[in-house]
């Protein structure tokens, strides 16, 4: 029998029409991943260890339920993020992570509360620098603040009472 899984997933942008990229991205986790069942208010956010003159990011955290294993679920995000034309990846220079302008990007941040970490397949869970962004936890305390962090323990709430990003995070109207 199938077992269906508590997934939180952060949609952001900062090209093009932000807002109809995360609503075309969350039209398509619907449709070929698994049935939102909550979603956080956009966010807008600079970007995270980019230039200061960065266009801003349009974030939101969704919670779904779905039937796919981790890596089938990481491999339909990468066809909606290709479907809505993800130019840019991180990419690395000099062993420094360099963050690109990109119209979407999707990231598994829960998986249950499993913890998964596969060097050869890119796939970390929960998403490894969850707890150092506050574009991630103010949203997510929005939708689900007393959840536990399988790692460290703690609510997101408490994880984002000792968050040192003092990067601006601003609910979007």
């Amino acid at each position: 029998m199938l077992k269906e899984h508590d997934i939180f997933l952060l949609i952001g942008g900062n090209q093009g029409n932000r807002k109809k990229y995360l609503d075309e991205s969350s039209i398509l986790i619907d449709k070929k991943i698994g049935k939102i069942i909550k979603k956080s208010s956009f966010f807008k956010s600079e970007g995270w260890k980019m230039k200061k003159n960065t266009p801003y990011f349009l974030n939101q955290i969704i919670n779904i339920k779905t039937f796919c294993s981790p890596i089938s679920l990481m491999d339909k995000i990468k066809k909606i993020e290709n479907s809505i034309e993800k130019k840019s990846e991180i990419i690395t220079y000099k062993n420094k992570r360099i963050y690109k302008n990109r119209k979407i990007d999707i990231d598994i941040l829960f998986y249950d509360q499993l913890i998964i970490y596969t060097s050869n397949l890119n796939l970390i869970i929960p998403h490894y620098l969850f707890h150092l962004r506050k574009f991630i936890l103010i949203p997510m305390c929005e939708i689900n603040p007393n959840k536990l962090h399988p790692v460290f323990k703690m609510t997101i709430l408490e994880i984002l009472g000792s968050c040192s990003d003092n990067s601006i995070v601003k609910k979007f109207l």
